[in-house]
Parts: structure tokens; sequence; C-alpha cells
């Protein structure tokens, strides 16, 4: 995996900065604490491979990723829930902003050819 050195730093900077909220967190709140940061980092994820197409910096990509995750997912999770149990809209949330940003990823390569 060829990335630049910028990418490197920050990758172990997320890493180390994850790893302090689940320790402090775990400390706080034990269990509870570090599958809340989990939750946090998987509804961020679908956003942060969305963003990965547009051209941002690493830190951009990571500080909204986290952004929309905490806002665009919960809601989408509550008006499901308002019909579903709230496991099945978390599940089907996940997937939908999944394959939105598989979507756009290959329409954005599509675009480029």
């Amino acid at each position: 995996m060829n990335l630049k050195n910028e990418a490197k730093e920050l990758i172990v900077f997320v890493i180390i900065v994850m790893s302090a909220a689940a320790i402090l967190s775990y400390a706080l709140f034990g269990t509870t604490g570090i599958r809340v940061v989990a939750g946090i980092a998987l509804m961020s994820l679908p956003f942060y491979i969305l963003l990965n197409r547009f051209e941002l910096t690493e830190g951009e990509k990571f500080v909204f990723s986290i952004l929309l995750g905490l806002t665009i997912f919960p809601s989408l999770v509550y008006i499901l829930g308002l019909v579903a149990p709230f496991r099945f809209g978390i599940a089907v949330s996940f997937f939908v902003f999944i394959c939105i940003s598989i979507a756009v990823a290959r329409y954005k390569s599509k675009k480029r050819l």
C-alpha cells in the first residue's frame, strides 16, 4: 500500500486517538464505553468511504465523516425505528449508506474515463 507520509502519520494519529478514547471510555463507563466508541467508528465508516472520492485532505475526510456519522446516520435509524425495530433500522441504515458510497465511487470512476 503506497501512502503518502502525511497519510501514514494521520492513520497513526487516528489509531492513537481512538485507542485513547476507548481506554478513557472503558475507564469511565466500562464495556458500554468501548461499545460507544466502536459504534461511532462504524457509523463514520460509510461516510469516510463516500468522502474518499472527493478531493479532500485526510483530516477533512476524518472530521466530516464523524460529523456526518453522528448526524445523518442516527436520523435515518430513528425514522426507520418508528416502523421497525431499532436493530433492523441500524442494519438497514448501514447497508444503505455503504451502497450509496459504492454507487458514488463507481459513478465518479466512470465519469473520469
